[in-house]
């Protein structure tokens, strides 16, 4: 196996291990999947939420106050699509969540994952906001 076919085989796991973590609402492990420079960038970001998230420590106290909001969290990935000869892999995967009170969620989205010696250094993320706004809505009562 090629380095570059192993890296393939790592960051595919590590992209598995991101959602799995996610469904269990285990953001300290999920954390580790984590560069210290990593970054959240959301292209189309809903009212009052923002358009990047700056390294770990803030990706970690984002997501541990987004996850407090949900009462469930699924994703089911839906097509994976490693880069040939680079260190992105694009995800396309489906969320049904509920957050506490009952409310639902869900959405469509196309992630693109980038990766320095391993880990996350960039998590690209398209969603409809319309539909996201409803867990943002969440997030400034709670």
């Amino acid at each position: 196996m090629t380095d570059l076919h192993s890296n393939q085989a790592r960051h595919l796991k590590t992209v598995h291990s991101f959602f799995e973590l996610m469904h269990s609402k285990d953001i300290d492990s999920w954390s580790d999947l984590w560069a210290e420079d990593g970054r959240i960038l959301v292209f189309y970001p809903p009212a009052g939420f923002g358009d990047s998230i700056d390294g770990k420590a803030a990706i970690m106290a984002a997501f541990k106050g987004l996850f407090g909001n949900f009462e469930s969290f699924e994703s089911e990935i839906t097509a994976i699509y490693p880069a040939t000869d680079s260190d992105a892999v694009v995800v396309e995967y489906k969320n049904r969540a509920v957050l506490v009170g009952g409310t639902e969620y869900t959405n469509s989205n196309i992630a693109v994952f980038r990766f320095e010696n391993g880990l996350i250094s960039a998590y690209h993320d398209y969603f409809d906001p319309r539909r996201f706004q409803v867990v943002v809505d969440a997030l400034s009562k709670g």
